[in-house]
């Protein structure tokens, strides 16, 4: 890609970011809660609408109710995997058990770090695998996850809704110019066969266009 165009795809985005800042600002509320980043939030929301390549105010609105469902899906999946985990360090953090000194259990789940030796020491101890510990804890968390299951389920409803609107949207603003194009090549066909009766026809077209104004709709 050229400069030419590098900077013409950078205006583009400033333009559609500047638009979809309008319609949060008439919408109202800040989408973004405590503990999530700002930067990662709109960084994913400028990515969504380049991709589903938004331009109308009506596009970019949809786009933006598309993103916010796709953001409560992953927070219910983050949900699901907080309550595990702290459901897994409250079982080995359970009376009876002495504490390593310095072990932060929880920050050595989140990462990840299941085969840490301090962990597996602490697992050994309880009697427990990572999986057999995962498995209990998935059963004492089950009315939870079940209660964050139903609520993805609801937003994935939500978010196929969405999609479907915001193709029918496109594909009739596709099929507009479709169309538009198809009557101006049949009108440029027409217009070209030399015969008295299009002769005819050419001088009431151009009669017609010179005595007609047809005003420009933006369906923005």
């Amino acid at each position: 890609m050229n400069t030419t165009n590098k900077g013409a795809t950078a205006s583009n985005q400033a333009a559609t970011k500047q638009t979809a800042s309008k319609i949060s600002q008439i919408l109202g509320g800040n989408f973004i809660l405590p503990g999530e980043s700002a930067q990662q939030f709109h960084k994913a929301y400028a990515e969504a609408l380049v991709e589903l390549g938004a331009q109308t105010q009506l596009q970019i609105y949809l786009v933006e109710q598309i993103f916010h469902s796709m953001w409560w899906i992953r927070r219910y999946e983050l949900q699901k995997r907080a309550s595990l985990i702290s459901e897994m360090v409250k079982i080995l953090r359970s009376p009876g058990l002495v504490e390593l000194p310095g072990l932060d259990l929880t920050e050595l789940l989140e990462a990840g770090k299941w085969d840490d030796p301090a962990v597996l020491k602490e697992l050994k101890i309880k009697g427990f695998t990572a999986q057999s510990l995962l498995q209990r804890a998935g059963e004492l968390q089950q009315e939870e996850l079940m209660r964050l299951d139903q609520s993805i389920a609801l937003k994935a409803h939500t978010l196929a809704q969405l999609q479907k609107s915001y193709e029918a949207l496109v594909n009739r603003s596709v099929m507009r110019e479709r169309m538009k194009l198809q009557n101006d090549l049949l009108k440029r066909d027409l217009l070209a066969i030399d015969t008295p009766m299009v002769k005819d026809l050419k001088a009431q077209q151009l009669a017609h266009e010179d005595n007609t104004w047809e005003p420009d709709y933006d369906e923005r």
